[in-house]
């Protein structure tokens, strides 16, 4: 691909996240809550002892910044921490009951957003665009 190909790609996808992160900070009774802490909230409900660091692999992020994420949603009682028997550096994760309501309740929302963000594809190129995405996150 040519730079100047790149370069126009890249600009849409940075546009793209700007727009969606513009649009995804979600209102709780207990505060905002970042799309990156509902992903993570996800991932965790998905893989019940997912480790910090599986996560941080996973979330292809700073350390720093998921370790953060991950407190708040402890300090919130979104989520549990378990410290390793094995390794003490360890901890596993488990998503709690207030947690999968939090997604539970904003499922409508993330959905709504979506929808918006799409309304302009067809369903053969929302499948080929979700395909895409798959393909460059694995």
């Amino acid at each position: 691909m040519s730079d100047v190909n790149t370069r126009h790609v890249c600009r849409h996808i940075f546009l793209l996240n700007a727009k969606v992160d513009h649009m995804t900070s979600f209102e709780t009774k207990d505060g905002r809550i970042s799309r990156e802490q509902v992903y993570m909230l996800e991932i965790i409900a998905e893989e019940p002892n997912i480790t910090q660091k599986q996560l941080i692999t996973r979330m292809k992020k700073e350390q720093t910044a998921i370790s953060r994420a991950i407190q708040r949603m402890a300090d919130n009682d979104l989520i549990s921490k378990t410290q390793s028997r094995e390794d003490l550096r360890a901890f596993y994760l488990k998503i709690s009951d207030k947690g999968l309501r939090l997604i539970d309740d904003l499922h409508d929302e993330i959905c709504e957003i979506t929808d918006d963000l799409l309304k302009d594809l067809s369903k053969d190129e929302v499948k080929n665009l979700t395909q895409i995405l798959e393909k460059i996150h694995r």
